[in-house]
């Protein structure tokens, strides 16, 4: 049986920023400091070997850690341009911008997708299967959608990977096709067991004539193919509580820039473990596995490819896909994009003294702070790129960047501002302005583009991104008062306030140089700050600015927070509850802090469920200073335990002394059901004497 489904964006695609030389996203202020992760556990020399294919366009893998062949390039017969079903949901059927012939590639993919069964007893996954393979299609094809955005980072970024290539960018995600094939089905792969669906990707870009071939020369040609190489894991889920930081590429990332859920925008199955430095996968930590050896350990692989196939044009079906207004036909003009605003998240994070963002003024204090975390988007609208260009560290005739002894680069003064209500933050700060996805699918928005973190700029059709989960991608709500169990707020962000980028056209000198004007504005040292002259289009900033309403719970973050309907198994950060300890001890000594254990001590907890269904509890620390339990990941937890019987014994380290304000010697509980259909049933733990 076949199920087309043509799917709009259920799912954000996390965006982040890369910046520095090489891979070089933009970025905000990213603090230095590293985060702790547990260690990985070692795979079996069967499991590391052992790389089964359960789709597989390529070859068969080899013994070790393979990897898939080179892509390979065709010249097929053209095949027949893939069928939109609907065709009010694309675009409204925008009009062609340049009114002739432009040029269309469309994508396929075959793959699996699916939920991991290996984490739940043995005796409870026929249940969990049977509950999973009556999910509807609508599950299945979220779970597809997240498993293709695992090409994202190879494919927006192909120049780092492909001499002499560019970017072969996937279509706005409004216009991604899955065809689910045939029924869920329980199968093994690796050694691992799943319950797994089989389903097709497609979709077409739309784009100039000489796009195609300047993106990837096989397709320069109607008929032209290219097969982009993949392996991906089969459950796309939970990623970075599996396998750790060992498939993150943070190449040109600044340590610590990812969290549980941005790592769609990092995978990237070459990474091998020694893999360090600036211009490497890993700058967190160095993992202990590569990342196909942590996939074969924990979770799997499946191979495949993203076939691109230059077809002949087609007029009705360009009508169909395309997607973006061209607001100015010579000259950049940007769009906030205010729904991107509705990514959000609320978190714990500790702040040392020494933290980056403390140093930014991103937060309003030291020790646990609790931070809103949000995406902010500009779309350039204009059929022209917004072009920085080469960028000069440090000119002391515009002091336009500002160089940051902690984060050890540059910052790119007044971006934008964001504010919460009636909370500002201090202005957005940037080093790399540089198109990161194509929002745009039209004839004038080009596939690839020149801009780095040394040739900044915005291609046209693109947007620059700042994802949830960056360091001072937030608002620091730690001192906001709540009302109730929530709030509701407006969440504004503000783009290029102070007119430092040209959204119009530059004012060139004879020479053809930009000419400088005074801003009023000076840097932290005190010097004035220039800004290029540019005359800007009628109503530039008239959609600079977006604000959304937001809920801010009362207490705990997004890991206590209702589960998209795909997150399941004991390692997902969200559907926990707090669960209520015995009152904290009163202390012998009035000057010293109440403790419930010792400092670096080992703790135990006796814990009892009512009735018989499995869950699981995670220990996180707790802020003396805010009175409250941080409500930790997964990655970030004390402990997190798996209680299939009515008893358990939980056994951790008692947190140690943060500082004067945080002793440690306190923790929180949390639990949630082992399978997320099931109902909540409530733990009881006492420590054992």
């Amino acid at each position: 049986m076949k199920r087309i489904i043509t799917v709009g964006k259920i799912i954000p695609m996390n965006k982040l920023m890369r910046f520095a030389t090489g891979f070089c996203f933009i970025f905000l202020i990213l603090a230095v400091s590293c985060s702790s992760e547990p260690p990985l556990e070692e795979a079996s020399d069967a499991d590391v070997s052992s790389t089964s294919t359960a789709v597989s366009p390529t070859t068969e893998s080899t013994e070790g850690t393979p990897l898939p062949p080179p892509a390979v390039a065709t010249t097929l017969p053209t095949s027949t341009p893939p069928v939109v079903e609907e065709t009010t949901t694309a675009s409204g059927f925008i009009l062609s911008p340049i009114g002739e012939e432009g040029a269309l590639v469309s994508l396929t993919l075959n793959s699996q997708v699916g939920i991991l069964l290996d984490e739940y007893p043995e005796e409870m996954r026929g249940e969990v299967a049977d509950a999973l393979a009556a999910e509807s299609d609508a599950f299945w094809v979220e779970l597809a959608q997240r498993q293709v955005a695992l090409t994202h980072n190879r494919l927006h970024f192909r120049p780092f990977f492909y001499a002499n290539k560019g970017q072969l960018p996937l279509p706005p995600q409004s216009l991604w096709h899955i065809e689910l094939t045939g029924e869920p089905t329980r199968q093994t792969i690796n050694g691992h067991e799943f319950i797994l669906i089989d389903y097709s990707f497609s979709g077409t870009l739309l784009t100039g004539q000489d796009e195609p071939g300047k993106a990837e020369p096989a397709l320069a040609e109607v008929g032209g193919i290219w097969d982009e190489p993949f392996i991906l894991p089969p459950d796309p889920t939970q990623l970075l509580q599996r396998t750790g930081n060992a498939c993150i590429n943070e190449g040109g990332f600044p340590p610590n820039s990812y969290d549980s859920e941005n790592v769609d925008i990092f995978y990237d199955y070459t990474c091998t473990a020694d893999s360090g430095g600036a211009a490497g996968c890993h700058r967190t930590i160095l993992p202990a596995l590569s990342c196909l050896q942590a996939l074969n350990g924990t979770v799997g692989t499946v191979e495949t490819a993203v076939r691109f196939q230059r077809l002949e044009w087609d007029e009705d079906l360009a009508n169909q896909i395309r997607i973006g207004e061209v607001v100015s036909e010579d000259a950049p003009d940007l769009l906030v994009v205010s729904e991107d605003l509705q990514n959000y998240r609320v978190v714990y994070r500790y702040f040392p003294s020494n933290s980056c963002a403390l140093a930014e003024g991103c937060v309003n204090g030291t020790g646990w702070r609790r931070l809103l975390q949000f995406d902010a988007t500009a779309h350039n609208l204009g059929a022209a790129p917004l072009d920085i260009g080469p960028v000069v560290a440090e000119n002391p005739l515009t002091n336009m960047l500002e160089y940051n002894s902690c984060h050890a680069h540059f910052h790119f003064q007044n971006y934008g501002e964001f504010q919460l209500g009636t909370t500002s933050q201090p202005s957005k700060q940037a080093f790399c302005v540089e198109s990161t996805s194509r929002f745009s699918n039209n004839e004038l928005s080009p596939l690839t583009h020149d801009f780095s973190c040394t040739n900044q700029g915005i291609q046209a059709g693109w947007v620059d991104e700042y994802g949830a989960g960056l360091d001072c991608q937030w608002i620091d709500i730690t001192d906001l008062e709540i009302a109730g169990e929530g709030t509701e707020l407006p969440l504004s962000f503000r783009f290029n306030t102070e007119q430092f980028l040209c959204e119009g056209y530059p004012v060139l000198d004879e020479a053809g140089q930009p000419v400088f004007e005074p801003s009023g504005l000076r840097n932290s040292d005190g010097l004035p700050i220039s800004r290029p002259q540019c005359d800007f289009v009628d109503d530039w900033d008239a959609t600079n600015s977006g604000t959304e309403t937001v809920t801010i719970p009362a207490t705990g973050s997004f890991v206590t927070q209702p589960c998209a309907s795909s997150e399941h198994g004991p390692r997902r950060n969200c559907g926990f509850t707090a669960v209520p300890l015995p009152n904290l001890p009163e202390a012998s000594d009035p000057e010293e802090p109440s403790l419930r254990c010792t400092p670096g001590s080992t703790v135990q907890l006796s814990c009892t469920i009512e009735g018989d269904a499995e869950q699981v509890v995670r220990l996180c620390e707790t802020s003396a200073a805010l009175g409250v339990g941080t409500a930790c990941t997964f990655t970030d937890s004390l402990l997190n335990q798996v209680i299939s019987g009515s008893e358990a014994t939980l056994s951790f380290t008692c947190p140690f002394v943060r500082d004067e304000n945080e002793p440690g010697g306190d923790y929180a509980l949390y639990s949630a059901p082992l399978f997320a259909g099931d109902a909540f049933t409530q733990v009881t733990c006492a420590p054992v004497q």
